[in-house]
């Protein structure tokens, strides 16, 4: 998408923050707030790396760096001859979880959760087989301690996400790393996302720390070879977090 449909909101050749952030990160932030305001929608393409180096004055590495943390994220996709492409709908404004979940929403949700069932099951059971001590290693960055506080804004959906991702990489299968790079752009994945942003957790410390302690469970049984235990509890851990989404739709009487 070229920067002057996008410049109106944003000046030229913006200051960087100074200290405490790098300037990859600030690129990184700038470029993911145009996606998330809709500034650069679902299919649109982001700037190229020219017009992102003028505009941010900073170099051809720094972009890369900023555009492969969005790719990590799930929010855009390199498709080769064609420049970045955003993969993430952000949600809509005022809007509720009923307003979401019409026609075939709660069918894409409920075919998103059965495919990642069937994949991430298996990918921590093969895990748990083949792990390196690298992958094993990003792995464990993404869980926090068990006495690690956390703060009382809601989690972001796709920081969660990460972990699952990286168990994944574990496996060592390309066939199923493509596959779990495929699901953040598919409807029911969006879905999913829209509804987090919309559906507040009651108490999200209580909320994130009982999340966080599956994941420990999980690094726990991979890190120990222990594969079907693996296979079983993040089963548990996915069908949980379905039923925790599908909990969060209000019922409604109809005539």
């Amino acid at each position: 998408m070229p920067l002057e449909s996008i410049e109106s909101s944003y000046p030229m050749n913006p200051a960087l923050p100074d200290g405490g952030i790098s300037r990859s990160e600030s690129v990184y932030r700038s470029l993911l707030s145009w996606i998330e305001e809709g500034r650069i929608p679902l299919d649109g393409k982001l700037p190229t790396e020219n017009e992102l180096t003028q505009h941010f004055q900073v170099s051809r590495p720094v972009v890369r760096t900023a555009i492969a943390k969005l790719r990590e994220k799930g929010l855009v996709r390199s498709v080769q001859g064609s420049g970045t492409v955003v993969i993430h709908e952000p949600a809509p404004p005022a809007v509720n979880s009923m307003q979401l979940l019409q026609g075939s929403s709660v069918r894409d949700l409920q075919r998103c959760f059965e495919f990642r069932l069937l994949i991430e099951s298996e990918a921590a059971y093969l895990a748990a087989l083949r792990h390196s001590p690298a992958s094993l290693e990003r792995i464990s960055e993404c869980v926090y301690p068990p006495t690690h506080t956390f703060p009382t804004k809601s989690q972001q959906p796709l920081e969660a996400f990460d972990f699952h991702h990286f168990v994944v990489l574990a496996a060592d299968n390309p066939f199923l790393e493509h596959s779990i790079q495929t699901i953040v752009s598919q409807r029911g994945f969006q879905v999913y996302l829209r509804l987090c942003s919309a559906t507040k957790a009651s108490d999200p410390v209580a909320h994130r720390t009982r999340i966080n302690g599956e994941h420990r469970e999980i690094l726990r049984l991979i890190e120990r070879r222990q594969a079907e235990d693996a296979r079983e509890y993040m089963r548990y851990h996915i069908q949980s977090a379905y039923e925790y989404m599908i909990n969060k739709i209000p019922v409604t009487d109809e005539d």
